[in-house]
Order: structure tokens, then C-alpha cells, then sequence
């Protein structure tokens, strides 16, 4: 398969990551990441955060259903990748964690606050408010009661949950957000693969604001 120039730096992981996805079965995928597969295309598909995308087997290209011809973010790509070459056939805990509380997270902790924890918290603080709610909805996030003042549930896939939370900020103390996820994210991925997907979340965050301020 020729070489993706998209891929740039990250073409070394992608290729790593592409052997070992080659090497299972779709079978053996399918039944282990609880994504479908399709033997019509050779094609997995997933709801990835209110996206359709459908990747390609053996090769592991992937594109968005309903926009084939828009790009998907790379490290979107990889992540999903290396996912489903990585993935463990482990039932949820149903015990949210900070990204910190899972396994050698503490050690990237920092980046994760600056690179998607503090920029959400500013964008809570600037942001319409009344849009919030909408864009969660859109990116598949399903909105929760709690004691945040917005929190919802979303999906990069069905073995790893996400729950996103606000608060306001008060006098002197800005907004921010936090960003949970199931115990047994660890088990799924890697946790610098973690990190990307928080970031992720950001990325999507603010793309379909945007999208709904014009």
C-alpha cells in the first residue's frame, strides 16, 4: 500500500500499527472491540463522538460516512488504529476516572491539563452557554443531571466511555472542565493514545462550535 503523505512524522506508527491490525482476523476484531463488521465492504464501522466512520480491512483506511471526501483528524486515525489491534475483551467498570487516576497517567497529567483541560475551561468561560449543550449533542453525547453545570456521556467507541463536565467559573476562580473516563480505559489503549483522545475531544469541542456560531 502506498505510503499516506498525511500521515507526515506519524507514518512509522501508522505503519506499526496497520501490521498488527493486519494480523487478526476481522472476526477475531469484531468480536473483541464490539464494532461490526461488514464482509460485503471488508469494513468495520463505528459511531465515534456523532460520527460515522467506516475503516477499511486489511488496509485500516478510514472516512467519514457521511463526508467521504473530508478528511478525518490524523491522530483521530491513529488512535481508532491502534485500537482495534489493541483492544481487550474486558466488560466496563462503571467507575469514572480522571485521566491522572489511571495508570502512569500522573506522569502526562500536565500536558493533558494544558493541551485540553484548561483551554475547555476557557472556552466554558467565554463561550454562549446555551449553545453547549447543542454542540455535545451533535459531537453524540447524551446529557446528564449532575451536580456540574453541564455534564454529558459520549463515545469514541463502545469500550471506551467518555464523561465530560463543566462548571462555571466564580469570582476569582475561572471555569473548568474535566474530562472522565471508565477504569478500564487502560486495558483498551495506551495511555499516551488516551491522552490524544482528550485532546481529541477538545479538537471536536470547539470545531462544532464554531460550526454553530455562523
Amino acid at each position: 500500500m502506498e505510503k499516506n503523505p498525511r500521515e507526515g512524522w506519524l507514518t512509522a506508527a501508522f505503519e506499526q500499527s496497520r501490521k498488527k491490525f493486519q494480523q487478526l482476523s476481522p472476526e477475531i476484531i469484531s468480536k473483541v472491540t464490539l464494532l461490526p463488521y461488514d464482509q460485503g465492504t471488508n469494513s468495520f464501522s463505528v459511531e465515534s463522538f456523532g460520527h460515522k466512520i467506516q475503516i477499511e480491512y486489511p488496509e485500516g483506511q478510514m472516512f467519514l460516512k457521511e463526508s467521504p471526501e473530508k478528511p478525518i483528524s490524523i491522530y483521530w486515525e491513529l488512535i481508532l488504529l491502534n485500537y482495534l489491534s489493541h483492544a481487550a475483551e474486558i466488560p466496563l467498570q462503571n467507575e469514572w476516572v480522571s485521566y491522572r487516576e489511571l495508570p502512569h497517567g500522573n506522569l502526562y497529567y500536565r500536558n493533558i491539563m494544558m493541551g485540553a483541560l484548561e483551554p475547555l475551561g476557557r472556552f466554558f468561560t467565554e463561550c454562549d452557554k446555551a449553545l453547549v449543550p447543542i454542540i455535545l449533542t451533535k459531537l453524540g453525547f447524551t446529557l446528564l443531571d449532575t451536580k456540574a453545570d453541564v455534564a454529558a456521556r459520549g463515545e469514541f467507541v463502545p469500550r471506551i466511555p467518555v464523561l465530560i463536565q463543566f462548571w462555571e467559573g466564580e469570582e476569582g476562580i475561572p471555569s473548568t472542565c474535566q474530562i472522565l473516563l471508565d477504569r478500564t480505559t487502560s486495558d483498551q489503549m495506551h495511555i499516551e493514545d488516551t491522552g490524544a483522545l482528550c485532546r481529541l475531544i477538545k479538537a471536536l469541542i470547539l470545531e462544532q462550535y464554531a460550526i454553530e456560531k455562523k
